[in-house]
């Protein structure tokens, strides 16, 4: 029978900036009219903040008027001049983004401790993540925590689950686990979805709490609902081994396949031997095939092991000992593979010039899949306007 060993998957943190365009207070109800914009405007004209960040939102967001970048930083920056925390905020969002400005980090870090030292909670998340990873500043774990220490307290969840995991690594402050675990427990309660998810993993995993792996399984199915994609995956698991669960083969494929189509690899990997099997789905060695397909591309070692079974076969593919020698080769970069590992029979159904060119064309996918130097991608959510 083939099997798959599940990936431990890691606490994740929120969005690096939360990008967030407030609507100022008092004009929050309703959206502009023709009516309302001219006597906005004259508000602004004359330097009424709220009025001036209100007709910022306006150009930023295309809202009654055509969208205008330039036009939004120069109203926000008017109401900035007057200590005004919400245009702050926005106008460091300008900055960071590069939107009718030039980008500058360093100048976006500057406009959002601004506006956290007048205690908006956005303003000190996004502050508190530039110091964490260093952007636009040097890097200082501790004001980080801080920073979020100071939204967290206020009840902001975003900042409440990446304080969580402050406590949890020992960034910027001593490790704490039990602490990780309230702070994870507060951000969760309010309905985030990645503090859910990191909570379930503190219970799965004993960290900071006994392991309860009902509790994990509660708090994971409420992040899965949600859409968290390693959330869904980890709940098929669950159900699948039955841990916190009862043992449900069809409510597992039904979770991992929620994963596996949003292009999880644990969930495709899984999902791929639950097809090959017919366990919790009718039996299909070439579906089978397919999802380990999926999940070997992603570089699962584990599926391109599997993978090779398959070719060599003939199982759900057409038999192939070129190809499989080719995942084979591959499966074998996993650290964990054993020196002494050999290749299997299809190997010496080879000549050299079969067995060199499988070589090459797993030294091609490892160029492909593989670069030495993967560019960090930013995690950036547009807040709605309340």
């Amino acid at each position: 029978m083939l099997y798959l060993r599940p990936q431990r998957m890691g606490v994740l943190l929120t969005c690096l900036i939360i990008i967030s365009v407030s609507a100022a207070e008092g004009f929050r109800s309703a959206p502009l009219t023709e009516r309302d914009w001219p006597k906005l405007l004259q508000q602004a004209q004359r330097g009424n903040a709220k009025a001036q960040t209100r007709v910022a939102i306006a150009f930023k967001n295309g809202e009654f008027v055509k969208q205008d970048f330039a036009q939004a930083v120069k109203w926000f920056s008017e109401a900035a001049k007057q200590a005004y925390p919400i245009a702050e905020s926005n106008l460091a969002v300008m900055y960071y983004q590069g939107q009718g400005v030039e980008r500058n980090t360093t100048t976006a870090v500057q406009w959002f401790e601004k506006a956290a030292s007048h205690g908006l909670n956005e303003a000190q998340f996004n502050a508190a993540r530039c110091y964490e990873v260093g952007i636009g500043v040097q890097q200082n774990l501790a004001k980080a925590f801080h920073l979020y220490r100071d939204a967290a307290e206020s009840g902001y969840a975003p900042a409440e689950n990446n304080l969580a995991h402050m406590y949890e690594k020992g960034e910027g402050v001593a490790i704490n686990p039990g602490a990780a675990v309230t702070w994870y427990r507060k951000s969760a309660m309010l309905g985030h979805v990645r503090a859910e998810f990191n909570l379930a993993l503190m219970y799965s995993h004993g960290t900071g709490v006994a392991v309860d792996y009902k509790k994990a399984a509660e708090w994971m199915q409420k992040a899965a609902k949600q859409g968290h994609i390693e959330a869904q995956t980890a709940l098929g698991e669950f159900y699948l081994r039955g841990l916190g669960v009862p043992q449900d083969d069809h409510l597992a494929a039904f979770w991992l396949e929620k994963g596996a189509s949003q292009g999880n690899a644990t969930a495709e990997a899984e999902l791929g031997l639950l097809y090959l099997n017919g366990t919790g789905v009718s039996q299909n060695d070439a579906l089978g095939a397919n999802w380990l397909l999926k999940a070997a591309e992603q570089d699962r070692h584990d599926a391109q092991a599997q993978l090779a079974a398959l070719y060599e076969w003939g199982r759900g593919v057409p038999r192939d000992p070129n190809r499989a020698y080719v995942w084979w080769l591959l499966s074998q970069d996993d650290a964990t593979s054993k020196p002494g590992d050999q290749p299997r029979d299809f190997a010496y159904q080879l000549d050299e010039d079969n067995i060199a060119d499988a070589e090459r064309r797993a030294s091609e996918w490892r160029l492909v899949h593989r670069p030495m130097h993967p560019a960090a991608e930013l995690d950036l959510t547009t807040s709605p306007i309340p």
